[in-house]
Parts: structure tokens; sequence; C-alpha cells
């Protein structure tokens, strides 16, 4: 799962593409013990695909309460079942309409685009889908129903304190590289900061004038991320003072390993190493019967808007980076690959996985 997600086409975009299967080789295989220890740590496996599949029953059952009688499939980026897999069984199925519907509430090119560029490949190669009626929701993180569902879980959690006034409300969104945002454009800051700003603002309608930040988690390797870090934010909350914090994860609509390991051990620890003295966290949606219908909603506003999925061609003024300032960061990346492909460290870990 780690090599094919950090093969990704844009994790990798600075580096010349001969690097990036060695080079995702190399990340995930550092990045393999610590995966691993995570993973037990939470009893050994994710939810994440139990989660979605009843988050997949309960959609279906919400269309049916609806009027809409639809077949609905899971496909996953970087593990079982993979999107391909779907897409078969669609074939099979012979479905006539296509709704895309990412999990992901804000739109970035490295999860939902990444989803998409998928779709787009097999439109390419498969008369089927090239005349198949599709219709992609790219974001919804704007949407009453998750706005309000979100506001309800946080107005829950903090009434478990004692002082709820006094809590922080702290949304701790996945982070992505700098570069995805201030050099191919990608939208993902803007919308999650506007996501927060949507969502608190459905607070104080209730009356909940508690403050509020935004840090970004999951950062991966020694290149910038979006800022700030959440490890460093809860260092700084606690110098401050601060001494009752309620999480949020804000990017993720099933428990996992970013949820269940890293908040809920890690980033916990070190809030409360830096003199938090309360700690909560809200559960991420699952499947909430409101977050659950609005995205039947959702599905059921996207059907009339269904067309031939095009592949889009760029031009010249299309492209994602200044072609100097993107060949630079090619030199220069492609200088530290090789460092650290000549690395003894390294060597020693990949001769390892190979033995």
């Amino acid at each position: 799962m780690m090599f094919n997600h950090f093969c990704s086409t844009y994790l990798l975009i600075q580096l010349f593409r001969f690097l990036q299967r060695p080079l995702a080789k190399l990340i995930s295989t550092f990045r393999a013990p610590k995966s691993k220890e995570g993973y037990a740590s939470i009893g050994g496996g994710s939810p994440l695909r139990k989660i979605t599949d009843e988050q997949a029953n309960a959609l279906k059952i919400a269309l049916e309460k609806k009027n809409l009688h639809a077949n609905i499939y899971v496909g996953m980026r970087y593990w079982y079942p993979f999107t391909e897999e779907a897409i078969d069984q669609i074939k099979k199925d012979k479905i006539t309409k296509l709704v895309v519907l990412p999990l992901y509430p804000q739109y970035s090119i490295s999860t939902s685009g990444s989803s998409i560029r998928v779709l787009q490949n097999i439109v390419k190669e498969d008369p089927y889908f090239a005349g198949l009626p599709v219709s992609i929701i790219e974001s919804w993180y704007q949407r009453d129903g998750y706005v309000k569902s979100m506001a309800d879980l946080i107005e829950k959690e903090l009434s478990a304190f004692s002082n709820p006034e006094e809590v922080m409300i702290f949304f701790s969104a996945h982070g992505v590289p700098l570069t995805y945002v201030e050099d191919a454009g990608d939208p993902y800051r803007d919308q999650m900061e506007d996501c927060i700003a949507l969502i608190m603002g459905e607070l104080r309608s209730r009356g909940i004038l508690n403050s509020h930040t935004l840090a970004y988690q999951s950062r991966v390797g020694p290149v910038q991320w979006l800022k700030p870090y959440t490890d460093e934010v809860l260092v700084e909350l606690g110098q401050k003072g601060v001494k009752s914090l309620l999480a949020v994860p804000v990017s993720f609509v099933s428990e996992h390993i970013e949820t269940l390991e890293e908040i809920d051990m890690e980033y916990k620890e070190l809030a409360l190493e830096s003199g938090i003295e309360n700690w909560g966290r809200v559960p991420a949606l699952g499947c909430t019967s409101s977050f659950i219908s609005d995205l039947a909603d959702a599905i059921v506003e996207a059907l009339p808007t269904a067309s031939a999925l095009v592949t889009r061609k760029p031009d010249d003024t299309d492209s994602d980076l200044d072609l100097m300032h993107y060949l630079t960061k090619m030199f220069f990346g492609s200088i530290l690959a090789f460092i650290l492909l000549l690395s003894p460290g390294l060597i020693s870990a990949v001769r390892n996985t190979m033995l």
C-alpha cells in the first residue's frame, strides 16, 4: 500500500520520472517499520475497509429511501479493493450512469484528483466508459449536511468537558506538500480554511463561541508541507497555557491509523506532555445518519449533470509549473535523490528487504 502511495505522480513531481519507482521503494521501505508498529498499536490492522463498506451499505439504504435504487461500488486508490476492481464490476453489471463520490470532503490533487486521474486513464483505453454518462462530485465540504453533522459531533464532545466554554477546538487536517498548493495550484488549503470557517459559523449560530485553530498532520520526508504542523502547534499551545483541547480530524470521514494512532496516541501524549490537561477528540463521521443522508442528496443532485467523461488536454498556459522553476527543482531534487540512494543506511535497508 505504501509503495503505491509514494509512487503517485504528484508526490514525486519534483524528481525525474525514472527515479519515481526506486524512490517510492526507498521511502516505503523506511516507513514500513513505523507503520507496522502503528497498526499493531490499534489492534493489528485498520478498520478503514470495514467502515467504508458500512458507509456504502448505509448510502444504498439512504438512496432507496429517496426512491433511487443504485448499486454502490467501493474502490480504493492504494489498497484493496482497488479502483480498477470496482471498474471491472461496473462493466460486468452493465451500469448505464455513474456518479463518482470521493470520500474526501475537500479536493486535493493527491486524493480526489489522483482517483479521478485513474478514471481518466481508463476512459482513454476503454470504449465502454468513453460513452458512459459520468458525474464527479469533486468536493462536498461546503454542503449544509456535512457542516451541520460536523458541528453536531463537536457540540456533543464539548459537553463532555467540565468547562466547555474554555476548550479550544483544534482542527487537524491531513497535510500535503507545499509545492502542490504554491506550484501546482492545488485548492486544498483554501477549501480547508473555508471548511473550518463554515463549521465555526454553524457553531456560533448555536451560541458556541470557543476559540479554534487549524494545523496539518502526517507529513513525510524532508520537503516542506502545509503549515502549521500539528505536533508543533500542540507544543506551542501548551506553552501558551491552553489547558483544554478538543481535537477534530477534519479531513477524515472514517477511523483509521491517522485518527486512532497518530491523533489518539501520538498527539494526545504530546499534548499532555506539553501542559494540556484535558484532551478530547471528535470521532470521524462514519455512518452518522445526517451525514449519510446528505451524501445521498449529493448523489441525487449530481445525476442530471452526468455526461461523457472527457480527458482534458492541457495547453501551453495550463502547465503546472513555470518551466525554469520546474527544471531547477527537478535538478536539485535529483541530486538529493542520488545522495539518498548512495546513503549506506538506505542501501542496507533496501538490501535487507530483498533478502
